[in-house]
């Protein structure tokens, strides 16, 4: 009878749980992101932990990106007391 065991790695499971849910708002945003990724950590990097690089936008995407947000930003700054 063999054991189970798993070569899972949580911390990076979450983290590509979290790049495909941003796919999937940015997406309804009006912007794919096909070139998103989830890199490993580095040793020599200063950023130890997970990284998402969004991939290459477009100067169209980008705008539109940045007034979806900024619609975002505005609605919500708009509901505070």
């Amino acid at each position: 009878m063999y054991e189970e065991i798993s070569f899972a790695n949580s911390d990076r499971e979450a983290v590509e749980s979290a790049a495909q849910e941003l796919f999937n708002h940015v997406k309804r945003l009006g912007v794919r992101l096909d070139d998103i990724d989830v890199v490993d950590p580095c040793d020599v990097c200063r950023r130890p932990e997970y990284q998402v690089h969004l991939g290459r936008l477009t100067a169209d995407e980008v705008v539109t990106l940045n007034t979806a947000l900024a619609e975002l930003v505005a609605e919500r700054g708009s509901r505070r007391p």
